[in-house]
């Protein structure tokens, strides 16, 4: 019986494996080589660190199979410093070519959305798209302040330093942080901010010079949405703050469960702030999950939680770790799928035994006097408030503990506690 359970399991991950493998094949069309490729993404709404692991993963992907150009369409209010500084520089140092393109009739390239335009190679908009108001603000529970002079005069000169280096017009460009200028698609082409101005994507790639161009578009998957979530702006904070407040907590307390918790969102928390790249989180997510497993196998086994919660952790901590630039799409998304079914069933494996520990634990003892507990015993004598009972043909002094001052011999009673050699009765 033994022999057959990992055969069983090897059986069901070829199978796994091959049915990702099969529908990626037939994912993948052969388009004419002799035709220009381009590799098309979205980027919609505040800019976060789940859209730098977004681009990156585009990049890469445009890199490694040969594409002509990465577009990227972009509609955004504004968002993070941080991903904004990752993304222009991704941006600047792409080998393939790089365009963003304001996509939309009444779109916004507001704040980060101004910076990451002018990082790319071909900067394009619609031209009754908006562009500009890029002075930086900073976030408080109160909501935005006034930035520091050293902030305006950093942020100023970053702009203009990438209108530069592209060839555009550095004094407008300045002035989207210092006077927070906005400027229309049509009016940022005649002021030379921008290449080109287009109403749709065909147009654009007709201007670049891709007419004709197979287009590949490539969405966020699971775990880049994750990402984007939990670093939107409102959630950086109170992660940090539930982290620490956590940890305190559990230093004035001692419950070791809160901690866990604490430790993972104050992780999440440096990380959506900038202060730990991506890679970092997911090495002390490893650690940190590996540690738990430990401590829920041979120190406090049946618990469940560190069990659980270790498992997800180390589940996030692959996923986060690194991503492979070379690696085929198709494999990626299968490795993906198996480390889930494989988290998913020790997750499961955890829950059901800590049930069981539980329901264990709870059940009553198989002797000893313990197991007396809940067993009926008859009085032998009367019970005023202390008397004789027999149970299990064993007599036991006894002592009543209902509501009633008296129990007359031959009632019967239950026991609900032992006190040395006494059983309490009701």
């Amino acid at each position: 019986m033994r022999a057959k359970i990992p055969f069983v399991f090897i059986v069901v991950f070829l199978m796994f494996v091959g049915a990702f493998l099969v529908g990626g094949v037939k994912a993948e069309t052969q388009n004419p080589r002799e035709l220009p490729r381009v590799l098309v993404i979205d980027i919609e709404g505040e800019i976060r660190a789940g859209t730098v692991q977004f681009i990156k993963r585009s990049l890469k992907e445009a890199d490694a199979n040969g594409f002509d150009l990465i577009v990227v369409q972009l509609n955004t209010p504004g968002g993070l410093l941080k991903a904004t500084e990752e993304i222009s520089r991704l941006l600047l140092d792409s080998k393939i070519k790089t365009a963003v393109f304001i996509h939309k009739s009444g779109g916004w390239a507001f704040s980060a959305g101004a910076f990451i335009l002018l990082s790319a190679e071909i900067a394009a908009s619609h031209p009754n798209a908006s562009i500009g108001a890029a002075e930086p603000r900073s976030l408080g529970i109160e909501g935005t302040a006034e930035p520091d002079e050293k902030i305006i005069e950093a942020t100023s000169r970053w702009m203009r330093s990438l209108a530069e280096a592209r060839g555009r017009n550095a004094e407008i460009a300045e002035k989207f942080v210092r006077e927070n200028l906005t400027l229309s698609g049509q009016e940022a082409h005649e002021q030379e901010v921008i290449n080109f101005t287009a109403v749709s994507l065909d147009e654009l790639l007709s201007k670049v010079g891709l007419e004709g161009a197979v287009l590949k578009e490539v969405k966020p998957n699971l775990l880049e949405q994750i990402l984007s979530f939990l670093s939107i702006s409102f959630l950086v904070p109170l992660f940090l703050g539930i982290g620490s407040l956590g940890l305190f907590f559990v230093f004035r307390t001692g419950e070791v469960e809160i901690g866990i918790f604490a430790v993972i969102a104050l992780l999440l928390g440096l990380w959506g702030a900038g202060a730990i790249n991506l890679s970092a989180l997911g090495a002390v997510l490893l650690l940190f999950s590996i540690t738990l497993i430990i401590i829920e196998i041979f120190v406090a086994p049946g618990f469940g939680v560190f069990g659980v919660v270790g498992t997800a952790a180390f589940l996030f901590g692959i996923l986060t770790f690194a991503q492979e630039p070379f690696l085929p799409s198709v494999f990626t998304q299968a490795a993906f799928w198996l480390v889930m079914g494989m988290a998913l069933g020790v997750s499961v494996f955890f829950i059901i035994l800590s049930r069981l520990s539980f329901k264990t634990l709870r059940m009553k003892a198989k002797t000893g006097p313990e197991a007396l507990i809940g067993e009926t015993a008859v009085v032998i004598e009367a019970l005023n408030p202390h008397g004789k009972a027999r149970v299990n043909r064993e007599d036991w002094t006894a002592k009543n503990i209902s509501v009633r001052e008296i129990i007359e011999v031959g009632e019967k009673v239950k026991i609900v506690k032992i006190k040395g050699n006494t059983i309490l009765v009701e």
